[in-house]
């Protein structure tokens, strides 16, 4: 039942919240359970998760409680069964609790690639295409990204940010014809990022940071929702050609994966 020792505090609160959470989300229709007596708190008991993952209540009980015990990959394998937890929702707990033995290895710059990625993106145009890493700093965008988007060349480099952007400057509501759905999407990529960071990191500053100024992102980011980059259609406002879906495409290159180009697809009607 053991494994690597969970012995960061931070990633132990966040496997404890998580686990939470997860167990809140479900019912017992959703596990093939029946519904039984009364409930009086959200989702599933505790007693009910240990059980369908093989535990002992008291071990799942001290996981939950952020207790500093040691869960095997099995365990976690086990859990993510009994909590039906999506592929990405799974590696993000194996990440949260292996951190430390096998640190997530993110670039946040690297100069060669970002300019053979910013003439991928000016070749895209007229569609709009802009250069991010995993944590949502713009690198760079061609001319159709500032005309749809905003001249992220006006934003202080230090915030030039994509999540930043979305909570901070009132013009994304307008141009994001979804802005909360698109918004809470982008809080869920970073959680995803997040768990490849024990301790104080840059990913945490900059949570600490949006949480100050965003009462919108403090909730999303207390859900402990999990996303990865599946393809996805954001809807587009622009002054004069009106609200237009586009496909994101994710572009990036072999060498340096944590850099890629978001090209934007105009979405054709009936696909």
């Amino acid at each position: 039942m053991t494994g690597v020792a969970l012995d960061n505090e931070v990633s132990r609160q966040e496997l404890a919240h998580f686990l939470r959470t997860r167990r809140e989300r479900l019912t017992p229709a959703d596990v093939h359970l029946p519904n039984g007596s009364r409930r009086r708190t959200p989702g599933l008991r505790r007693e009910e998760v240990a059980a369908l993952a093989g535990l002992s209540l008291t071990w799942y009980t001290l996981l939950e409680q952020g207790r500093n015990v040691s869960p095997s990959f099995k365990v976690l394998d086990s859990l993510a069964g009994a909590l039906n937890l999506a592929e990405h929702e799974r590696a993000y707990m194996h990440q949260l609790v292996h951190s430390r033995t096998f640190p997530q290895r993110i670039e946040r710059r690297h100069a060669p690639t970002e300019a053979a990625l910013q003439q991928v993106a000016d070749s895209l145009s007229p569609n709009p295409a802009y250069i991010v890493n995993k944590m949502g700093d713009v690198l760079g965008w061609n001319e159709a990204a500032a005309e749809w988007y905003t001249d992220f060349g006006h934003m202080p480099e230090a915030r030039r940010n994509l999540l930043w952007w979305l909570f901070t400057v009132p013009e994304a509501r307008v141009r994001l014809a979804d802005w909360r759905r698109d918004a809470r999407d982008q809080v869920g990529r970073l959680r995803a990022v997040s768990a490849g960071f024990p301790g104080r990191s840059c990913v945490s500053e900059m949570v600490d940071d949006l949480k100050q100024v965003s009462g919108d992102f403090r909730t999303w980011w207390d859900e402990y929702r999990v996303l990865n980059t599946e393809p996805q259609v954001r809807r587009l406002r622009h002054p004069r050609h009106g609200t237009v879906p586009m496909r994101l495409v994710i572009l990036a290159d072999g060498m340096h994966p944590s850099l890629e180009v978001v090209y934007h697809l105009p979405q054709l009607s009936g696909h």
